[in-house]
């Protein structure tokens, strides 16, 4: 009787278990930097990905089970982002990972997520190194460098018909790994060599000595691999020197503080971009998020909130497929069988190394802060 009584307790203990289990919100931990320099490129990734969670939860969730978010600042440094990511996995138990902004606080942090096992995507480091360690747990929404800064290589030679080049740079993962593409891209496909290759710290204030070198070699355009922020100080810098030739960068670059920091002298910037916020130009799917962004927030989407965005989304399709179980090899291999998924930056398929395979855009910085296609 006893033995009967006993089991009858422990199979609605299980079944208690099970639909507390199965109504369980589905822990999504999200990390980037929400404090100090980098901090407004953190808080638009948290935008995106915020409204694609609401949109999300709002449609019924995945499987009946609501996301929550889990969010943690790195502080824009490789350390924190660690411990941040140590904290999310470790003590959230969130059962997936999406950030961050800083290439190097991605390599560092992504080795947490690899010894456990967890899913992460990143929405917006480009270097290169990110996809090609060998780290099965990893994908990327923003496009690489090896697409980005061969781009940009291409259409100073193809497009802008420019030969005498020089290469500015930040020397940290994001700046290191582009300039070693353009290197490349140039001296195989054009043979073509740099006139001047100049780094710079990343906290650099004074980039006159760089500068200097690039003005004596005779270069006729600067490609310069950095964030926003150093980018107003190069373009500022170059035209106190009267160095006056185009300055191309990455999209590091894509940023309205840039041309608040450095005014008229950021007119004419060119760099590369996966997202631009023009619905006459747009894709259904772009435009839609672009009406979903200013209904919520009451602003244009950059494309740091396109791209977060487009990592909820990819993450919400890995959930899918692994749904009801969740397995986290289940996840990351539905993360990767994203095939032609009409999202925000376009139509992505994830590759086997976990990239997203999208094209290029070429956006120039315009008067008043605006931008418009350059091709």
């Amino acid at each position: 009787m006893k033995k009967g009584i006993l089991l009858g307790l422990l199979c609605l203990l299980v079944f208690a278990f099970s639909v507390s289990a199965e109504g369980e919100p589905l822990k999504i931990g999200v990390y980037g930097p929400l404090s100090g320099d980098a901090a407004m490129v953190g808080q638009t990734m948290v935008e995106g990905i915020k409204l694609a969670t609401k949109q999300i939860n709002e449609a019924g969730g995945i499987d009946g089970r609501m996301i929550e978010l889990v969010i943690e600042d790195d502080e824009q440094s490789p350390k924190v982002a660690v411990s941040a990511v140590n904290k999310l996995v470790y003590d959230d138990k969130v059962m997936a990972v999406i950030g961050t902004v800083n290439s190097s606080c991605t390599l560092a942090s992504m080795e947490v997520t690899w010894d456990a096992e967890v899913p992460h995507i990143t929405p917006i480091s480009s270097g290169a190194s990110i996809t090609n360690v060998g780290n099965p747990w990893i994908a990327r929404i923003q496009a690489s460098d090896l697409l980005q800064a061969g781009a940009i290589a291409r259409y100073i030679v193809d497009d802008l018909g420019i030969k005498k080049i020089a290469c500015m740079y930040q020397s940290d993962d994001y700046g290191t790994g582009a300039m070693e593409v353009i290197v490349k891209v140039l001296k195989d496909e054009y043979g073509i060599e740099l006139v001047a290759n100049e780094a710079f710290e990343p906290s650099a204030l004074d980039m006159t000595p760089q500068l200097l070198s690039v003005q004596k070699s005779g270069a006729e355009a600067l490609i310069m691999w950095n964030m926003y922020q150093q980018g107003a100080l190069i373009a500022k810098q170059a035209r106190d020197l009267g160095l006056k030739i185009p300055l191309l960068g990455g999209g590091g670059l894509t940023n309205k503080k840039l041309y608040e920091l450095a005014g008229d002298a950021a007119v004419g910037i060119i760099n590369s971009q996966t997202f631009f916020a023009d619905k006459t130009k747009a894709t259904p799917s772009a435009a839609a998020f672009i009406d979903a962004f200013e209904k919520e927030y009451g602003k244009l989407p950059d494309s740091n909130n396109a791209m977060a965005y487009d990592a909820m989304m990819v993450m919400a399709e890995g959930l899918k497929y692994a749904a009801p179980e969740f397995k986290n090899t289940k996840i990351m291999e539905g993360i990767k069988a994203v095939k032609d998924l009409p999202l925000a930056t376009g139509t992505i398929s994830m590759s086997p190394n976990g990239d997203a395979n999208r094209d290029i855009l070429i956006i120039r910085l315009t008067e008043g802060g605006k931008y418009e296609l350059a091709k």
